[in-house]
């Protein structure tokens, strides 16, 4: 018994600042067996978060501050999120619902997908699926602010959370970055026979930035209504109007990559897909120069990343 009332307290002190920011519902012992009797987890989701900075150190710094994620509106939750957790059988059909990931369900929501660039993720004996939906059926919004990200001096005499505004700051690379956006379905799929991740996500954004090094400010959008690709919600569902630009990663490790024991982390793009819309570009004296619109754009690419 003291090793259970160890490990509740352990568990109590690591959920606490999440417990701060988040709803969550406490469980009776009914419901806690009906849990424990289903294949997976299933996990609603509430959330608001505030960062003051986040420093990457390197020879100096990379600061990024006053960072806050919640819903598209001022002040609101993150919300609206289902999490499903599951681990695949012999028959991943059985415990996941294969054709709920990717383009299948947004067929099902009654998308036009036919002209996506889009294979569904294969699961196999032993993946771990997590999927992020709605609770609503309608697009989750969001909502991300960061106030700055500069390059900091090691021996400027500022200290860690104190750079921004600093007197000795270096280079301002962006600030005051706001993002409004919408989270269509995303699968994550962590393979059991190699060291692999698939992220596959639906999603548009909305914003504005200011580059001080560069004396330039734009607007942007990413979204998919134009062009052979688009998708588009239809009139009377909970998409209606909503389009979705679409990106497929895998990430994992290239193993002997320079020789043997020696490995580096691989990104592949396989698709990447939508249309951006830059606007209202401002430069120097701060009148617009106009806009630029890219329909159609799609990148896929592979990345190795190591440390020098």
């Amino acid at each position: 018994m003291k090793g259970l009332k160890k490990i509740a307290l352990c568990s109590a002190v690591a959920l606490a600042p999440f417990a701060a920011n988040a709803d969550l519902k406490a469980l009776n012992d009914s419901a806690m067996s009906d849990v424990t009797g289903q294949a997976g987890v299933t996990i609603d989701l509430s959330a608001n978060v505030s960062i003051g900075e986040i420093a990457y150190e390197d020879q100096g710094f990379l600061a990024i501050s006053d960072v806050t994620l919640g819903g598209a509106a001022p002040g609101s939750a993150l919300d609206d999120i289902r999490l499903t957790i599951d681990v695949a059988g012999a028959d991943p059909q059985d415990d996941l619902g294969v054709a709920a990931l990717g383009a299948t369900y947004l067929g099902g929501a009654g998308f036009n997908v036919s002209n996506v660039n889009e294979t569904d993720q294969a699961v196999s004996d032993g993946d771990l699926v997590i999927a992020l939906r709605s609770q609503s059926g309608a697009p989750v919004d969001f909502g991300l602010s960061i106030g700055e990200v500069s390059l900091n001096k090691s021996a400027n005499g500022a200290d860690l959370g104190s750079f921004s505004g600093s007197a000795d700051q270096g280079t301002v690379l962006v600030s005051n970055l706001n993002i409004t956006g919408a989270l269509g379905p995303i699968d994550i799929v962590v393979q059991e026979e190699s060291n692999a991740m698939n992220i596959n996500a639906y999603f548009n954004a909305a914003g504005d930035l200011t580059m001080p090094f560069i004396g330039t400010s734009m607007g942007f959008e990413l979204h998919n209504r134009r062009g052979d690709s688009s998708v588009t919600g239809p009139a009377g569902t909970p998409l209606e109007g909503v389009s979705f630009a679409h990106a497929q990663v895998d990430v994992g490790v290239a193993e002997d990559y320079f020789a043997a024991d020696q490995d580096a982390l691989t990104v592949n793009v396989q698709d990447f897909s939508g249309d951006l819309d830059l606007t209202s570009i401002t430069m120097g004296n701060g009148v617009s120069i106009g806009s630029v619109y890219m329909t159609d754009l799609a990148i896929t690419a592979d990345m190795t990343i190591y440390g020098h």
